[in-house]
């Protein structure tokens, strides 16, 4: 009787931490970003995660989740110029999730990874305008 106690306490302590960071394990330490535009000519994006190239929009990619507020994600092209595009973020439903159970642990695991949050808008449009030939360098004529 002893041990199928011992059993049952053990099966349920290994429950509460499997389950107690809801918004770490059903969100992941990564969140995914998507992107829009008018644009047709292939870019390269570049985030905290991962560098893509040839991309074409619209466009998901995957940042990482532990720094999202205030990250920025870099496009680069031959014939335009792009705003950063600089994350904003919002509370991630599942952080709730340590409330209902009552994980104390599961919550600071997911403080800790920021799954917490996720990313503030659905989709982040990008601005652009393009490059210049006034904007090469010239060398400068010396005076004789």
């Amino acid at each position: 009787m002893k041990n199928k106690t011992l059993a049952t306490a053990a099966m349920a302590a290994c429950v509460v931490t499997l389950f107690s960071s809801c918004a770490t394990i059903f969100s992941g330490t990564t969140a995914m970003v998507n992107i829009d535009g008018e644009f047709t000519e292939p870019m390269t994006v570049t985030t905290s995660y991962q560098t893509y190239e040839d991309v074409v929009l619209p466009a998901t990619v995957k940042v990482e989740r532990k720094h999202l507020g205030g990250q920025h994600i870099r496009i680069t092209s031959p014939n335009y110029t792009y705003e950063d595009i600089v994350l904003n973020r919002k509370v991630n439903g599942w952080a709730f999730g340590n409330i209902l159970i009552g994980g104390l642990i599961g919550l600071a695991v997911d403080l800790g990874t920021n799954a917490v949050s996720k990313p503030g808008q659905d989709v982040y449009y990008i601005k652009s305008a393009p490059k210049s030939s006034h904007n090469v360098a010239r060398p400068i004529k010396k005076e004789e």
